[in-house]
């Protein structure tokens, strides 16, 4: 993968599984991406609902990706 500086935050989701269903789109059409969330390692998952999980792309990808997570059926 990318270094960090070459990452950028695409979408903001409000729960884990939300966001493991945009990373599943995109690496469905061949889009490397990561979930970055804080939630003390799943222990108080309710810190999504405040910080969200982000799902980041390198940012090369980024426009392609934001594409293909538009024009999806995902509910957000």
């Amino acid at each position: 993968m990318a270094n960090a500086g070459d990452m950028v935050e695409i979408r903001v989701y409000t729960s884990r599984e939300l966001a493991e269903f945009g990373r599943m789109l995109l690496e469905g059409s061949g889009i490397p991406s990561f979930i970055r969330l804080d939630d003390c390692g799943g222990m108080q998952p309710y810190l999504n609902l405040v910080r969200g999980a982000r799902l980041v792309v390198r940012q090369e990808d980024a426009p392609c990706a934001r594409d293909i997570l538009e024009n999806s059926c995902t509910t957000d």
